[in-house]
């Protein structure tokens, strides 16, 4: 079943797993999650998000309210995962960098890093809607969703 699971593939999801699939579908796929949280990203009353947790797999998934629950986040954290063949959990950002140049999309770097002194870095590939998220140099975490057709419409797989 793991390996069903593999690959990353921006815009539609990750092996057999797809954004848009609804809870019941995922948990037939996954089964229970290890840890469930419901948070909201703004005061309002719709706008609630369910993050899901495997812990065993190292991957989180979302489902939001706003689209009737639909999933539409993925991350991972493992480096069993593979992005065009390429597994980059664990890497330095510069061999990360040298990997996405593939992609032919251009590469937006911010740094997050607060007065803790941890080093806390993203690369952002908005074509893509994925982002790779680096701790002291090493990429920690891989995140992605749907494709928009604007800022306000996904394109479902």
């Amino acid at each position: 079943m793991k390996k069903q699971l593999q690959e990353i593939k921006p815009g539609f999801g990750l092996g057999v797993l797809k954004f848009g699939m609804k809870r019941s579908e995922v948990k037939l796929i996954l089964g229970e999650p290890s840890f469930v949280d419901e948070y909201s990203h703004s005061d309002s009353a719709n706008d609630l998000t369910e993050s899901w947790e495997y812990e065993d797999l190292g991957l989180s998934i979302s489902f939001d309210q706003e689209e009737n629950w639909k999933l539409t986040m993925m991350s991972v954290s493992s480096n069993f995962y593979e992005l065009e063949e390429n597994s980059l959990i664990g890497k330095t950002e510069k061999t990360v960098i040298k990997e996405l140049k593939g992609f032919d999309e251009e590469l937006y770097l911010e740094d997050c890093s607060e007065v803790d002194g941890e080093d806390h870095k993203v690369i952002e590939v908005d074509e893509k809607s994925i982002n790779f998220w680096f701790v002291d140099g090493v990429l920690d975490e891989i995140q992605w969703s749907p494709f928009f057709v604007d800022d306000d419409t996904i394109q479902w797989p």
